[in-house]
């Protein structure tokens, strides 16, 4: 998912969003993309706490008695999941809003994006499901993928207080919708023992979530920059308090 929004903050053309939108005074449109950036810091903060915990619980395991002992609190990890989920469904409001001004000021900007993310209007909604239900999607793949692996298999850290007493196999045929074919999908409880410390490890091992934060940071900071060229301060915060109230956002 870092993959997915350094790509979407990467190969949308916002400065000329940006200067389109100043040309032509529209303040709501500022104010969204503003809260863009402010979304993305919030992201970016909730990542870093995230792969902090998962690191120290790989440095603090260790199996005592046949048992797994390590610091890690599943219920409080699942809380941070579903904080993630809400600022996912916030960034997408907020893009979606964004492409609908788009096509009133110059409908190529919305034509970009559509080629950017074909067929994926919704694509973060598949993130916010997993999150809010106390998965970590593990998949770092662009829109076209996202959110399976590029080797076709949908893969997640699931975080539950108890072990999970449902038929595992039943969850997994419906975890990532339904398009009439088998998918391979590998979703590994907290509570699976050597199999979670493996995955956790093969996570930082082959998608470097940290270097793709770092990278997405960047990201981030010359989409900053992008704005503060382009619009002064009132401009970005005349009418943020509607954009913030139309979006669920707190004051």
């Amino acid at each position: 998912m870092l993959e997915l929004l350094k790509f979407l903050l990467e190969k949308l053309d916002f400065l000329s969003i940006a200067e389109a939108v100043r040309k032509r005074g529209n303040r709501r449109a500022a104010a969204r993309l503003h809260l863009i950036l402010v979304q993305s810091y919030e992201i970016l903060e909730l990542y870093s706490i995230l792969l902090e915990e998962l690191q120290a619980a790989l440095e603090s395991h260790e199996v005592v008695c046949e048992r797994h002992r390590f610091h890690l609190n599943p219920s409080h990890v699942s809380s941070l999941l579903a904080r993630q989920s809400s600022n996912l469904a916030v960034m997408e409001t907020l893009t979606h809003d964004l492409l609908d001004e788009l096509r009133m000021i110059d409908n190529e900007f919305a034509e970009a994006y559509r080629r950017l993310m074909p067929g994926k209007f919704g694509i973060l909604f598949d993130a916010e499901w997993l999150l809010a239900s106390g998965r970590l999607p593990l998949a770092e793949t662009e829109p076209s993928a996202f959110p399976a692996s590029t080797d076709g298999a949908y893969r997640t850290l699931w975080f539950t207080p108890d072990p999970p007493k449902e038929d595992r196999r039943e969850l997994e045929k419906y975890l990532y919708g339904w398009n009439g074919r088998e998918k391979t999908v590998l979703d590994v409880n907290i509570h699976d023992g050597d199999a979670f410390f493996e995955a956790v490890r093969e996570y930082f091992r082959t998608e470097d979530p940290e270097g793709r934060l770092k990278d997405l940071k960047k990201a981030t900071e010359d989409y900053r920059e992008v704005l503060l060229s382009t619009f002064t301060t009132q401009d970005l915060l005349a009418d943020i308090s509607k954009v913030r109230r139309h979006c669920g956002m707190l004051p």
